[in-house]
């Protein structure tokens, strides 16, 4: 029997080679877009498991005695907290605080003083002020005592990792 077959004309033999490859193509083009979507896959689990970073604020109205600006008193696992930001825009250059960070190294611990700025006397330049904070596992608070002056309001921030 001679090639091509009786009955077959080469154009039916090209149609049908260009089938096979066309054929093949596809085959290689859906593995490739599985490994696409395998890559997809994988990059959106690692983005969402990325800390997204969050931020609460308030006023804190001195009184005379220690108060918290910030507390986180018992998080929930490792807690990975940036700074607290304060501003000082209201303080003159009567007044006079301290501030102080305290953190627990253990469930329920006592509250241990780990930092404390120097008295803040006059008009600060800058008038913000921030307070690098560390991770913690079991709580982090920022006090504020007044120690001179009149009573002032402080507004302040926090940013932490979530």
């Amino acid at each position: 029997m001679g090639f091509p077959p009786q009955g077959t004309d080469k154009g039916d033999l090209a149609l049908a080679a260009a089938l096979a490859v066309v054929d093949g193509n596809v085959d290689t083009l859906l593995t490739n877009v599985a490994t696409v979507d395998t890559v997809v896959d994988a990059i959106r689990a690692t983005t969402d498991a990325l800390e997204v970073l969050t931020e609460t604020g308030g006023t804190l109205t001195t009184d005379g005695n220690e108060q918290n600006i910030y507390i986180n008193n018992a998080p929930d696992g490792v807690y990975v907290p940036e700074y607290v930001s304060i501003d000082f825009t209201n303080h003159t250059a009567t007044e006079t605080v301290i501030i102080r960070q305290y953190r627990r190294f253990k469930s329920g611990g006592d509250w241990i003083k780990i930092d404390e700025c120097e008295a803040i006397t006059g008009l600060p330049d800058p008038a913000g002020i921030d307070v690098e904070l560390k991770p913690n596992r079991y709580g982090i608070k920022v006090t504020m005592e007044k120690t001179a002056g009149t009573n002032r309001a402080y507004d302040w921030e926090v940013f932490y990792k979530t």
